[in-house]
């Protein structure tokens, strides 16, 4: 294991949840869904290490070249579909927050303040919408079956 960053250990072996590749598989079928083809996207098993929560997923993202990671605990404690979407909301919104973050942190310190609102607001949007998605899904496979 290597330790790149202070807070994520990558290269990390996954032993609880659902297996590697069929996380990559519903990544690419919501990818899909989402209308994020354009984009090169993969998925890493990682140990994140805060202190202040206890964090399942986090996304890297490289716009120039239309390239993201998504990172997921190898110690899943949220239903990692759910934090897969979750992650892909983050990239639907990224060049708007990027933006806003921006004009933010003109007029006040990182993580302090407006900022620390601003995040907290995003959060909650990112969620709102992770759950509509996720409960269209679940109303489309019970209408089917």
């Amino acid at each position: 294991m290597r330790t790149k960053k202070r807070e994520v250990v990558f290269d990390v072996k996954k032993t609880k949840g659902i297996a590697t590749d069929r996380l990559r598989k519903i990544m690419k079928k919501w990818q899909s869904s989402l209308l994020l083809n354009e984009w090169t996207l993969s998925l890493k098993i990682v140990e994140f290490r805060r202190k202040d929560f206890r964090q399942s997923g986090d996304i890297k993202v490289n716009p120039k070249n239309k390239k993201a990671v998504i990172l997921l605990t190898s110690e899943p404690f949220k239903d990692e579909e759910e934090v897969i979407v979750h992650e892909l909301v983050h990239l639907l919104f990224w060049d708007y927050d990027v933006f806003s973050e921006r004009v933010i942190l003109k007029n006040c310190q990182k993580f302090k303040g407006d900022h620390i609102k601003y995040m907290n607001k995003l959060e909650t949007n990112v969620k709102n919408i992770t759950d509509i998605l996720i409960r269209a899904k679940a109303g489309k496979r019970t209408s089917t079956s």
